[in-house]
């Protein structure tokens, strides 16, 4: 399972026998660490949850900088007591893309701790350690993976403007397959690399790769979800979103991403379901209060889409956007929907003067207020560098209905690349 589902329990006093259900997982490894000094203390076992009989378990007492030699031993450990399970393969697919440097391994465990909290601020933290991770061992391809991660994320901030990270991504991706080409997660990246660059066919081949290699690699399914429905193939979608959260059920992106898929779909009830179930796992979470914003504004329940607005920008501990979501909030309490989507689009450009903006934002705004000019000059402007947002213009909610009937929308998709 992954990081982000098992971490769910971090500190918590749990029945493992409740955790396996909830995981769907046959055992459980607990155990406990201690520093002191440069003495790690690590004891460690292997429950069959089924039972709740004890597997294995073993104390290890080893210098800080042996960290890696520790965890490779219980690996071999486990791998030994279920030696019947696992084949040759899947033993050595455990050590795939990883590192000896215990000091780089420390650097990108980091990255990846802050990368789960998907705020701007602990993305760019995930991104210098990562960076730091690469610095240490040049061919940990895990830490050009996570590299290339941060920059599908967050199109807020300036240094993950598309033009600008774009080949840097590509050639992370490319680089992290250079050192094993047998790593689902070096497809999986190369793949939504060239689905960020509109290389479509590219795209998809790769992530069939990764499938090929890893078909419970949750992250490529939710990857390839978003391919999908950049291509318009939304039932495929769906079931690759639908895989991802089977696979990794307490994984928060994965369920705010199934809500999204379902908001796409114009399932609205169901959308929301989901982004409650992702707030009973954790009522904080920025990303779906952000998107159940733009359900509830699909939905023309606008008082709602105010108020999960600010409540993501709060989260997000992003001044700029509380203060733009206040204005718009002021003036459609006073003057109606079209004089605040009006507004937005006033303080959209203003901030443009100050950090990246991406024009497809302005162009759903544009195409709100009935503007076809205004909303193509951006989706133009999109175009030119290639943005974020527009890979997704094809499957755009109600706003950008507007806009479809008009010959410059099939124009644009047709330059794309995207099936019509």
């Amino acid at each position: 399972m992954s990081r982000s589902s098992v971490f769910h329990y971090k500190g918590r006093d749990v029945d493992l026998q409740v955790v396996a259900h909830e995981l769907k997982v046959e055992g459980v490894v607990t155990g406990r660490i201690v520093e002191r000094g440069d003495q790690l203390i690590v004891s460690a076992e292997l429950i069959d949850a089924r039972t709740n009989h004890n597997l294995w378990g073993d104390q290890y007492d080893r210098k800080l900088s042996d960290l890696l030699a520790v965890q490779q031993d219980i690996t071999g450990a486990i791998s030994a007591k279920l030696r019947e399970r696992l084949s040759g393969e899947i033993v050595k697919q455990l050590a795939k893309g990883g590192t000896n440097n215990p000091e780089a391994y420390q650097l990108y465990l980091k990255g990846r701790y802050y990368w789960e909290k998907r705020t701007p601020e602990t993305l760019q933290k995930a991104k210098d350690y990562f960076n730091q991770a690469i610095e240490r061992d040049p061919n940990y391809a895990l830490a050009y993976v996570g590299w290339r991660t941060i920059t599908t994320f967050c199109p807020t901030m300036p240094q993950h403007r598309s033009p600008e990270t774009a080949p840097k991504a590509l050639a992370a991706a490319q680089k992290a397959l250079a050192i094993d080409d047998t790593l689902a997660e070096a497809h999986a990246t190369l793949a939504s690399a060239n689905h960020s660059s509109w290389n479509w066919s590219a795209a998809d081949r790769e992530f069939r790769r990764a499938l090929e290699l890893n078909p419970n690699y949750a992250n490529a399914h939710k990857l390839y979800s978003l391919y999908l429905l950049s291509l318009g193939h939304y039932e495929e979608a769906l079931a690759e979103i639908k895989r991802a959260v089977e696979l990794d059920p307490l994984n928060l992106k994965y369920s705010d991403n199934l809500g999204q898929t379902y908001q796409v779909g114009r399932q609205y009830d169901l959308a929301i379901e989901q982004f409650k179930k992702t707030f009973d796992m954790d009522p904080n979470f920025a990303s779906a209060h952000g998107d159940l914003a733009y359900t509830y504004f699909e939905m023309r329940k606008y008082d709602l889409w105010l108020q999960e607005w600010k409540k993501a920008a709060v989260l997000f501990n992003d001044q700029e956007e509380m203060a733009i979501a206040d204005d718009v909030a002021s003036v459609y309490a006073k003057s109606g929907l079209q004089a605040a989507i009006s507004k937005d689009v006033v303080l959209r450009k203003q901030l443009a003067a100050r950090r990246y903006v991406d024009p497809d934002f302005i162009a759903s705004d544009y195409a709100a207020l009935g503007n076809k000019d205004q909303a193509f000059y951006w989706l133009e402007k999109a175009y030119a560098e290639k943005a974020g947002g527009l890979l997704y213009v094809k499957t755009e909610s109600r706003v950008m209905e507007v806009l479809r009937s008009d010959p410059r929308y099939a124009d644009l998709l047709k330059r794309m690349g995207l099936p019509q």
